[in-house]
């Protein structure tokens, strides 16, 4: 390994070697072979309560390193049956050919009915559908267009704080960067005004209420009784009350406003259309709860998942300096002397596969899960009532079935023409079916502006080694991620 100095870290051979290993994490301890895991039933028994406990710190620790060369693996675990699943028809089994079949289930209640109650994220069956018809209004092409300049000034904003800190050659905190961005992009698109100070504070209390619902307490992974203690939540919901009381007075006020009369305004905000929308079938509007519910639901689970996309994204890019050069050159050739608008920088190929290929290596929503409500059967597997199914998205997307040298970064795979023949769910960030991702047309629209502005401007450099993976409820860093920055002549 290399030294590092104030030009940032160079990368060695080895860490090129770890960077490009088809898997992203590697457990410091591995357990058993699944081989002598099958062998032996009281080792199943110590091996998935060892599994749990450090699952319930690390959720990448519930998934067996030897998946990655299984298509599926059928475990018993706290009175479950578990099939954890890396393979493309499965997935596409489980949340499009058969999805009515399979809920959100417990694990889903365990992690976020405390805080967000009943939410599109939770909701299953024809409630949902009611409520995603709701919701859809706020991610259509119209609401899209109307936060484009919202997405490009505070892009502009943090590049500000770059070209800052290239000049005086000191590091930038991306994690932190980022997800400032990534927070304040989604206070003026839901709210209409950039609120000042309150995406800092918004900010920490999201990440604190997201970190502990990620983090479940371990009697509640492993099923166990009611009498069992639990680790408290005390604090969170505190948290969560304070979250609360900045924003119910936001919905409030708007809809006092709807029930004067007024009409949603001409360039409504996603709080403004949420407020508005009523359910074509039903004549219903969202209640004041619902609102709360969905604002927490999209607002948190938006930025957050966008924010960790650049993070992952932008450090690995600056442990790719020909791809960044490449990148650079194509939007710096599209630009015209300004920088790209959103549709121009759609229009340069290389950038939102670039954008894909980020969000292939390092997907923030890394697995999905879900529970059979009735009998069931994928080929071999027979899924019986209450069978849990967990779609390991971080390993299909990395699974050599489906991808040539699937831990290098390569955008080209993404170019259209080599799209072509590619299996449909090898590729789902943002899930598949009918419950794919309401937000991600905003998400993508947020991820290619931030490459067509960055990299025609600066040149980044790592600040350290790769960051460690640690599986919450979304794949963050262990630790908060640096990086250099240098201005291209």
């Amino acid at each position: 390994m290399k030294d590092f100095d104030r030009a940032g870290h160079e990368v060695s051979a080895a860490e090129r070697a770890a960077l490009e290993r088809p898997q992203l994490y590697v457990s410091p301890h591995p357990p058993p072979s699944m081989a002598r895991l099958e062998s032996s039933r009281l080792l199943r028994k110590v091996n998935t309560i060892r599994m749990m406990w450090k699952g319930s710190k690390n959720l990448l620790d519930l998934i067996h390193p030897e998946l990655a060369n299984r298509r599926w693996n059928v475990v018993r675990a706290g009175g479950e049956t578990i099939v954890t699943v890396n393979d493309a028809d499965f997935a596409r089994h489980v949340l499009q050919a058969n999805p009515d079949n399979y809920v959100k289930g417990r694990l889903y209640e365990i992690i976020f009915s405390r805080f967000l109650r009943k939410s599109s994220l939770t909701m299953d069956g024809e409630t949902w559908r009611q409520r995603r018809r709701l919701i859809s209004p706020a991610f259509n092409a119209r609401a899209i267009k109307g936060v484009e300049a919202i997405v490009a000034r505070h892009v502009e904003a943090m590049l500000g704080t770059w070209g800052e800190a290239a000049d005086a050659g000191r590091p930038v905190d991306l994690t932190h960067d980022v997800g400032e961005l990534a927070m304040r992009i989604a206070m003026e698109a839901f709210f209409s005004a950039d609120m000042g100070e309150d995406p800092a504070r918004i900010g920490a209390l999201m990440d604190k209420v997201i970190t502990d619902a990620g983090s479940p307490p371990f009697a509640d992974i492993m099923n166990l009784p009611a009498w069992i203690p639990r680790r408290s939540r005390r604090k969170a919901m505190a948290w969560l009350d304070e979250l609360d009381a900045w924003l119910y007075p936001l919905i409030d006020a708007r809809l006092a406003r709807r029930e004067a009369g007024e009409a949603e305004p001409a360039a409504p905000d996603l709080l403004d259309i949420l407020v508005h929308a009523k359910d074509a079938e039903t004549g219903a509007f969202l209640d004041r709860a619902s609102i709360r519910n969905e604002v927490l639901t999209l607002f948190a689970a938006g930025h957050e998942t966008t924010a960790l996309s650049f993070a992952w994204g932008l450090d690995r890019l600056s442990r790719e300096p020909e791809w960044q050069d490449r990148l650079a050159a194509a939007a710096a050739e599209a630009e015209a002397g300004a920088p790209l608008d959103p549709a121009a920088a759609r229009a340069v190929p290389l950038l939102p596969a670039a954008y894909d290929e980020i969000l292939r290596l390092y997907p923030p929503a890394f697995s999905i899960g879900r529970q059979a409500t009735a009998a069931d059967r994928f080929e071999d597997v027979e899924i019986a009532p209450g069978t849990r199914i967990q779609i390991v998205i971080g390993m299909i997307h990395r699974n050599p079935r489906y991808w040539e040298a699937p831990g290098v970064f390569d955008p080209e795979r993404f170019l259209p023409a080599n799209r072509a023949g590619r299996h449909p769910f090898a590729h789902i960030p943002f899930g598949g079916g009918p419950r794919i991702c309401v937000g991600l047309a905003l998400a993508r629209l947020e991820g290619v502006m931030v490459l067509a502005r960055a990299l025609p401007r600066f040149r980044l450099a790592p600040d350290g080694p790769p960051p460690e993976p640690v599986g919450k409820i979304t794949l963050r860093t262990r630790e908060p991620v640096t990086m250099r920055v240098s201005r291209r002549g």
